[in-house]
């Protein structure tokens, strides 16, 4: 990939998503809890027990 290094590659495949948002985008995440959500995306949640995150999204609803 023309521009990025082998070494940036590997680092981006090795970052955690919650290190980085509170690092480069403090404020984004709202505690929830134990756990975490993103303040503009609030469906994005981060489990801090468990270490992993999952994204709720909304359920849609159709009338007949």
């Amino acid at each position: 990939m023309p521009g990025v290094t082998k070494e940036q590659i590997q680092a981006a495949r090795e970052a955690d998503l919650f290190t980085y948002l509170q690092f480069h985008e403090p404020g984004v995440l709202k505690q929830d809890g134990p756990n975490f959500r993103h303040k503009e995306h609030d469906s994005l949640v981060y489990v801090t027990g468990k270490r992993y995150w999952y994204w709720k999204q909304p359920r849609t609803e159709y009338q007949c």
